[in-house]
C-alpha cells in the first residue's frame, strides 16, 4: 500500500498565516500531498551576518529538524528575511533531502517598486514552494525555463516558470514512487 506524501509547513518568526494558508491549499494541487502546519521556530539570530544585513540560508536550513513519519514527509521552513548562500548574492530558498527552506522577502513585488499584487505574490511563493520541495526529494535543477524546477536567477525566472513541473521531472517524480493517487509506491 502507498503512503502518502506529508508536507510540514515549519513558520519561523512570525510568517503572516495568511502565506501559510496559501500553502496549505495551492501545494495539493501541484504535488499529491498532505500539508500540515507545525509549530513556528524563532529566527537564530546566530545566523545572521551584519556586514551583508542577511541570513544565512545553509544555517536556517540546518535548524529544520526533519520531521520523519514512515519516510514520506517532508519539512518547508518559510520566513520572512532575506537569504543568501556562498557564493550568491541571494536565494529565493535552499534544500537537502527532505527538508527545504523558501524566503518570502524578494518574492513581494514590492521589493521591485511595484504596487502590491497578492496574486503574484501567491504564485511566487508556491513556486519557489515547489521548486525548493523538488530538490528535497532528489529533483535536480531543469534546463527548460518553463519548469518549476528551473534555477531562478531573478524574480523574472520565477515569474516566467511558474509552480509545474515539465514533462520529463514530472517523469522522475513519478520514479521517485510518487503514485497517481498522491502517495509513495
Amino acid at each position: 500500500m502507498a503512503e502518502r506524501l506529508e508536507i510540514a509547513l515549519v513558520p519561523i518568526d512570525g510568517v503572516d498565516p495568511i502565506t501559510i494558508a496559501w500553502l496549505k491549499e495551492d501545494l495539493p494541487t501541484i504535488l499529491p500531498a498532505r500539508v500540515e502546519e507545525f509549530p513556528p521556530l524563532p529566527l537564530s539570530p546566530r545566523h545572521f551576518r551584519n556586514e551583508r544585513s542577511q541570513y544565512l540560508a545553509d544555517g536556517l536550513l540546518s535548524d529544520l529538524t526533519p520531521v520523519i513519519r514512515n519516510g514520506t514527509m517532508l519539512c518547508l521552513g518559510i520566513t520572512g528575511v532575506d537569504l543568501f548562500s556562498p557564493g550568491m548574492n541571494f536565494v529565493f530558498g535552499i534544500a537537502t533531502t527532505g527538508r527545504a527552506l523558501i524566503s518570502t522577502f524578494r518574492l513581494r513585488p514590492e521589493f521591485y517598486g511595484m504596487p502590491p499584487k497578492p496574486k503574484v505574490y501567491r504564485w511566487r511563493i508556491l513556486t519557489e514552494a515547489v521548486h525548493e520541495l523538488g530538490h528535497a526529494l532528489g529533483l535536480p535543477h531543469c534546463d527548460y525555463p518553463g519548469c518549476v524546477m528551473y534555477f531562478s536567477r531573478w524574480i523574472g525566472d520565477t515569474d516566467r516558470k511558474g509552480p509545474g513541473f515539465c514533462y520529463r521531472c514530472s517523469k522522475r517524480i513519478e520514479g521517485l514512487g510518487m503514485a497517481d493517487n498522491g502517495g509513495f509506491q
